[in-house]
């Protein structure tokens, strides 16, 4: 007899060991055209697939970018920062900011290191060139910076040491988008000069394009670092570069044997330590980033297995049907290892294609979160689908393929032949003898969604009790400006001064307004944090309070009230007694609760008089135990009574808001500001206009972003879960049909009868609460960095999250179960 050309095929791969391709061909198609018949099973799979992986590929481009990918500098192992290492009463952490006296000293005694300094710190400052005036972010660093960093300017050269020191030429290195945006890509810019920050700079390079630092800057000035003034606190970043011929151990070594000198004076709490030492410079970098997003990969890691648990669920349902099917196979001599392939063979199936969709998921939800999600999380490297995540993703899909598809195939293919055969399909391998497996998976599946419920319900009552918590102050029909006075016209109390009053009176003849000042710090932004001493303050630096000075006309603007005593007014000039305004918090927190009024304060070095106490409003704070916003000490003093010195420190760090009450929203109002700055001093530029809500929604950005992902993590899981339940009463009531008919036919109510079968998803969902609350109870104290104001065992988190969760479970129960109504008993008794 002629032999097939398949069949030839086949014998021929066969015999030069290649029998499996066609095996696996064949298990390939096979499991294509049963999805296509069960389209319903085959939607629900890939689409729980592309869910899991698509989140956890936008999530692991985060974590990759930030904690795995090398920085973009070269030989990036050798890059490290300083960073002093605190232990206090059990507890320990880094702090990356350092004193003039830490970076001298590195620079000066470890040789093992080639060190530089920098401002971590991105200011906004006026750019003035080609006829107009522009806002840029400058940075501020030191001279071998982009040395240390290893990277060249593509234009020009870096900064020398003769132009870092005080008194020195001002010069200026550009960024690749700056140049191109502001200077046109004019590559003799070199040697150019242009206005920054009110005086004349030399520019002197171009960096190259992509380049980045610590901070998104357009613009690179000489840092000029001190030990007095700014760097007399703690406001510097210290990186270096370990030596060629140099290891990173010596390096270590004496940077720790610097540290002991320059520490020593340090003022600790008791009983704690300090050290200096080296850290990556990438995990420097990630400090802050590093909490927020393991807590994330990990969440949505957490939906990974959920999504496999319901779909080995799944798969145990479907192959319970398929008990004859495989019995059939196995009696014709497939064998179990041929069964458990083509099982495995399905699940990979699903796999490609759940992955397939899932990548292009992660690519969606980046495009669409991922820009909010890098910038609050301070993730300033690329973030994107490269060919690392790609990487990762196939290999989870490959994983998820074994994890949800193994264990169903194992059991599957343990089937009774003669059961299987004889009952066809009666009673399944998987069905009513068996359901343990099934019912495991559905309890972790809740367990762990309970879990990150709970999770999310402490992020939610967090953002929620911060967004809610009483203004102090009436915001309405308030809009804000800032403007940049990092400028050397304005170092003076003075020159401020009259900036300031000069374009509020052009402001305050707009039309429809009805109020306007000027504030350092708005409410809900964090605020200059100076020394003030009471008159029974014995210590030599004060207490540290936040400090804001203000323009007389600025509580009017924004709304605040005076609990009692007398505003600020125009009156208290340069040439008048020194006076401040305290908010209630102040007079809790270092007055005792005594009378303010008449109180000496001593503050910048001069003693004041508080003639006045205002109701608090709420603030960042970036000291203290009072959380991310909160009412904080705060003191108010006249903008015309700040000492000049502190006048250009200030403005360093901080750019000044004016603030503007208007009766009636005009729509010309941003421009009509802009105009009034403009004809007092047209080298100045008014940005950033926005409204109290704005701001309000600007300080909590960090805490809504955690709440709404951890939010949706959580309720994804809680999908899963439930469509796991919902599965499972109905795989039961479909296994229990005759029976369920029977005890119709017989007399029961289908009340009863729904009833019983409802009460098995109910059952299984309260196991699962109970273990899931022990879960929550073990992993809140994870939370413990990003919850505030909300016990982490908070009762009543716990029991809306359960009782959010078992509504859910008993909906998912009653559906399936209120079936039996349908179970014509004549059909089944006719049937038996």
């Amino acid at each position: 007899m002629e032999k097939g050309a398949e069949r030839v095929r086949e014998e021929c791969r066969e015999s030069r060991g290649l029998g499996w391709l066609d095996a696996g061909q064949r298990n390939v198609r096979f499991a294509l055209r049963l999805l296509r018949a069960d389209p319903v099973f085959a939607a629900t799979a890939v689409l729980t697939l592309a869910l899991c992986i698509g989140v956890n590929a936008a999530a692991f481009s985060m974590v990759d970018a930030v904690l795995f990918r090398a920085l973009p500098y070269p030989d990036p192992a050798r890059l490290a920062q300083v960073v002093v290492a605190f232990e206090h009463a059990g507890a320990s952490g880094n702090q990356s900011s350092q004193t003039g006296r830490v970076w001298e000293a590195v620079r000066d005694h470890v040789p093992a290191l080639r060190s530089a300094v920098y401002s971590d710190v991105s200011s906004d400052v006026n750019l003035a060139g080609g006829g107009r005036v522009d806002r840029v972010a400058q940075q501020r660093v030191s001279a071998g910076f982009f040395g240390v960093l290893g990277i060249a300017p593509r234009i020009g050269r870096e900064f020398s040491a003769a132009e870092d020191r005080p008194g020195d030429p001002s010069v200026v290195i550009v960024s690749d988008d700056a140049w191109r945006r502001l200077f046109d890509a004019d590559r003799s810019i070199v040697g150019r000069r242009v206005f920054l920050r009110g005086e004349p700079y030399t520019v002197i390079g171009v960096m190259p394009p992509g380049f980045r630092a610590s901070s998104k800057a357009d613009v690179w000035t000489p840092l000029r670092p001190t030990t007095t003034g700014e760097g007399g606190g703690s406001n510097y970043a210290v990186i270096g570069r370990v030596a060629a011929g140099e290891s990173w151990a010596r390096a270590e070594m004496q940077v720790s044997a610097v540290g002991r000198d320059v520490l020593r004076e340090a003022d600790l709490p008791a009983g704690a330590t300090a050290r200096l030492h080296l850290v990556p410079l990438q995990q420097g970098l990630a400090e802050e980033a590093r909490t927020p997003l393991l807590l994330l990969w990990g969440a949505v890691g957490l939906v990974l297995v959920i999504g496999c648990a319901n779909l080995a669920g799944l798969l145990l349902s479907r192959g319970g049907r398929r008990g004859p099917e495989m019995a059939t196979r196995i009696a014709l001599g497939g064998g179990r290892r041929a069964v458990v392939g083509q099982l495995l063979t399905e699940s990979a199936v699903l796999a490609v294609l759940g992955g397939a969709a899932g990548v292009v998921l992660g690519g969606v939800l980046l495009r669409l979160l991922g820009p909010s999600i890098a910038e609050t999380l301070g993730v300033w490297q690329q973030v994107g689908l490269d060919r690392r995540v790609l990487a990762v993703t196939v290999g989870l899909s490959a994983a998820t393929s074994l994890l949800f598809g193994l264990f169903p195939a194992l059991r599957v293919s343990r089937v009774d032949l003669r059961e299987a055969l004889v009952n066809s399909g009666g009673r399944s391998v998987a069905g009513a003898r068996r359901p343990w497996p099934r019912r495991v998976l559905v309890i972790a599946e809740v367990a762990l969604g309970l879990a990150l419920a709970v999770a999310a319900g402490l992020l939610v009552r967090t953002f929620t009790l911060l967004n809610d918590q009483a203004a102090g102050f009436d915001g309405k029909g308030v809009e804000t400006a800032e403007v940049s006075l990092q400028d050397a016209r304005y170092r003076t109390a003075a020159s401020v001064t009259r900036l300031f009053s000069e374009s509020l009176d052009r402001i305050r003849r707009l039309p429809g307004v009805d109020a306007a000042g000027v504030v350092l710090t708005l409410p809900y932004e964090r605020a200059l944090n100076l020394g003030v001493r009471t008159a029974d303050d014995r210590s030599e630096n004060g207490q540290v309070t936040n400090v804001c000075y203000v323009t007389s006309g600025a509580f009017r603007a924004l709304g605040m009230s005076l609990v009692h005593g007398r505003w600020l007014d125009e009156a208290d000039g340069a040439g008048a007694a020194p006076v401040v305004l305290v908010n209630e918090s102040f007079v809790r927190r270092y007055l005792k609760g005594r009378d303010a009024l008449g109180e000496p304060l001593r503050m910048a070095g001069a003693a004041r008089e508080v003639v006045g106490v205002v109701r608090d409003v709420p603030q960042r704070s970036g000291w203290g135990q009072y959380g991310p916003l909160a009412p904080v000490p705060t003191v108010y003093v006249p903008a015309a009574q700040l000492p000049d010195g502190l006048v250009a420190l200030v403005h360093t760090w901080f750019s000044p808001r004016w603030v503007v009450r208007s009766s009636r929203r005009s729509p010309g109002l941003d421009l009509g500001m802009q105009r009034a700055l403009a004809s007092t001093d047209p080298l100045l530029a008014m940005n950033g206009f926005r409204d109290i809500d704005a701001v309000r929604a600007d300080s909590l950005a960090s805490q809504r972003l955690r709440a709404q992902l951890m939010g949706g993590l959580a309720g994804a899981a809680i999908v899963l879960a439930v469509i796991g339940i919902y599965g499972l009463v109905s795989q039961s009531v479909a296994e229990r049909r005759r029976e369920l008919g029977i005890r119709r036919a017989l007399g029961a109510s289908t009340r009863r009868i729904v009833g019983d079968v409802a009460l098995q998803g109910l059952a299984l969902a309260a196991a699962g609460i109970a273990v899931g609350l022990g879960v929550a109870a073990i992993a809140a104290p994870l939370l413990r960095q990003v919850v505030w104001g909300v016990p982490l065992l908070d009762p009543w988190t716990f029991l809306a999250a359960s009782g959010a969760l078992l509504a859910a479970a008993a909906v998912a129960s009653l559906v399936p179960a209120a079936r039996v109504a349908s179970v014509d008993p004549s059909r089944v008794l006719r049937w038996e």
